[in-house]
């Protein structure tokens, strides 16, 4: 529909759009500014407002969520332009309105949807093996887009010399946790269950947990097992420094390797697999794949996670779209010291893999590593509309960052 100097772009195919009153004339008054292509707002869907976030430079990935309509300034679309077909279509042209000026927000509900809308994904359909030829689609138009603007990464990573350095052990598993008396025992006894020709311990970070996880800790007789306890206060750290906390400890091996605390491996034969990826590929970063299961370990769908749009020679680049890269995850521990992670409780793996990734080598294992418990106490589990936008938010702020640290990287 086109209106003033722009044209309306419907994005859901379900409900009508009614523009609130003044709308129009608000809409026209955001595109007038000089160096903005397009603008989207809040709305309202059958009398609830529903609130988007900030798009970014990095808000490179497909799903992001501009609501059920969009507004583009009508000069910058492509010619004979009448209407999208696909998301596809949407994609690539949307990456072209951000370089030909400024995406912006407009934090007002300015129409209604008359009729329930969908416009978020599955959490795990960009990995569903079905939907294989829509994310190669989608990554070759992000690759082009990252070509554009100077942010391509195409020179080969670099190895690390895995074998330098001294350390207590070859490996350690690290586990923060709070709060999980129902699980901690199955994670603790599965990570010390491994067979190996290496030394390897476990280091438990216990983030002030009060409903008896300390006690079950105490329990396990076992000298390979380290717990770090965090002082409670205020400034509680989240996972990520969590994570800093242990591999700063004289305890930490050379590699370090995640194991989460609802979660077990899936094989006593983990740890042995990754290290052997470390020394034969002299990557600074190892990605496993890991199986959906309930609570009692039988499988539920999709079931294997294996992140398949990794690849060597374009993964990193595809990571900048991509919302997570796979688990188990594990790290060259003096690599990870020298990154840290964020002191936070979501995406602090996504940021130390973007940053790795940026410079050296990760190297992938597509086999199931690790069963990746849902449960009704998962972090993740039945996250409201506020929690899921401070999530996609925090990450398109990791890539925002990281997207210009590339830019200036390859400007040198």
């Amino acid at each position: 529909m086109k209106q003033h100097n722009y044209t309306l772009i419907t994005l859901s195919l379900n409900g009508n759009i009614v523009l609130e009153p003044l709308a129009a004339d608000r809409i026209a008054g955001v595109l007038a500014t000089p160096g903005v292509s397009m603008v989207y707002s809040d709305y309202f869907v059958e009398g609830k407002r529903i609130d988007l976030i900030d798009y970014q430079d990095g808000s490179l990935r497909d799903d992001f969520n501009f609501g059920a309509a969009v507004a583009v300034k009508t000069s910058l679309l492509p010619d004979g332009f009448t209407e999208l077909h696909n998301n596809i279509e949407w994609y690539r042209l949307r990456l072209d309105l951000s370089r030909k000026g400024r995406i912006i927000r407009i934090p007002e509900p300015l129409y209604s949807v008359c009729d329930s809308v969908t416009t978020a994904e599955s959490q795990f359909d960009y990995v569903d093996p079905r939907n294989r030829d829509y994310q190669i689609a989608m990554e070759e138009i992000c690759t082009a887009h990252l070509r554009d603007i100077g942010a391509l990464l195409t020179s080969a990573p670099s190895s690390v010399d895995v074998t330098a350095g001294e350390f207590p052990v070859e490996a350690s598993v690290i586990i923060p946790v709070r709060n999980r008396v129902s699980t901690i025992a199955d994670a603790v006894k599965s990570a010390l269950g491994q067979r190996t020709d290496f030394s390897f311990n476990v280091i438990v970070v216990d983030n002030g947990s009060t409903d008896g996880t300390l006690e079950v800790l105490g329990s396990i007789d076992d000298q390979r097992l380290h717990v770090i306890s965090v002082a409670q206060g205020y400034n509680t750290p989240g996972i990520g420094g969590c994570w800093n906390r242990a591999i700063f400890s004289d305890r930490c091996g050379r590699f370090a390797i995640q194991l989460d605390s609802d979660d077990v491996y899936s094989s006593t034969a983990t740890l042995q697999h990754i290290v052997d990826k470390f020394m034969t590929e002299k990557c600074a970063m190892v990605v496993g794949s890991y199986t959906l299961t309930d609570f009692d370990l039988n499988v539920i769908p999709p079931g294997l996670i294996d992140h398949r749009e990794w690849t060597p020679d374009n993964g990193r680049n595809n990571l900048l779209r991509i919302n997570g890269i796979g688990a188990p995850r594990a790290f060259f521990t003096p690599v990870a010291r020298s990154i840290t992670f964020p002191d936070a409780s979501y995406g602090e793996d996504y940021a130390m893999a973007l940053a790795v990734s940026r410079t050296y080598k990760i190297g992938r294992i597509f086999d199931s590593l690790y069963f990746c418990r849902r449960w009704h106490d998962n972090t993740d589990a039945s996250l409201d509309t506020a929690a899921v936008n401070r999530n996609n938010l925090f990450k398109d702020t990791l890539r925002t960052r990281e997207l210009h640290a590339r830019i200036a990287l390859l400007k040198r």
